[in-house]
C-alpha cells in the first residue's frame, strides 16, 4: 500500500494529441438531444457533456477523448484561445478521476468541455468548477458501474 502514494506522485501530467475529441461524428452525437446514453454535469461555469463508447468508434486505443468548446459569449479569438487553453490546463493536471476507471474496460468515454460564464471571470471559475464537475461525472459512473453489476447477476 506504500507504494500507491508514490505511483500516484510519478504519473506524468501529459495531454497526447490522441487524447483530443477532434471527430466530427462523436462530437456531434454529444449534442445530439435525442440520445439517451449522453449525460451532462453542471457546476458553475462549466458544463460536461459525456457519453460512455465502444473503444473502436475512436480510432485509437485510449480510455477516453475529450474535447474543449470556450463558449459564445467568448467573442474575440484571444479570449477563446485563452479559455480553451485554461480548460485544457486544469483538465490535464486532474484527468486522472477521468482516465482511471476506463483504463482497463473495453469501453471509452467521450468528453465535450463547455465554459458558459463570462469570459473575466475564466480564470477563478475554472480551477473552481471543473475539478469539482470531473469528480461528479467520475461519482456518477462509478454508481453506474455498480448498478450494472448488481443487474448482471445471474438468476436462480
Amino acid at each position: 500500500m506504500s507504494d500507491v502514494p508514490s505511483r500516484i506522485a510519478e504519473r506524468r501530467l501529459t495531454f497526447p494529441p490522441s487524447y483530443r475529441l477532434k471527430q466530427r461524428r462523436l462530437i456531434r452525437s454529444l449534442f445530439d438531444r435525442d440520445r439517451d446514453d449522453v449525460q451532462t454535469v453542471a457546476v458553475g461555469c462549466v458544463r460536461l457533456l459525456y457519453c460512455v463508447i465502444e473503444r473502436e468508434a475512436l480510432g485509437h486505443d485510449v480510455p477516453l477523448q475529450v474535447g474543449f468548446a470556450p463558449g459564445p459569449r467568448a467573442e474575440s479569438g484571444v479570449e477563446r484561445n485563452r479559455i480553451r487553453r485554461l480548460l485544457r490546463e486544469v483538465y490535464r493536471v486532474h484527468q486522472y478521476a477521468l482516465v482511471d476507471p476506463f483504463v482497463c474496460r473495453p469501453e471509452a468515454l467521450i468528453v465535450m468541455l463547455l465554459f458558459r460564464g463570462a469570459p473575466a471571470q475564466a480564470d477563478a471559475c475554472i480551477e473552481r468548477d471543473l475539478p469539482h464537475a470531473m469528480r461528479q461525472v467520475a461519482e456518477r459512473l462509478g454508481h453506474a458501474d455498480m448498478n450494472a453489476h448488481r443487474h448482471a447477476s445471474p438468476r436462480p
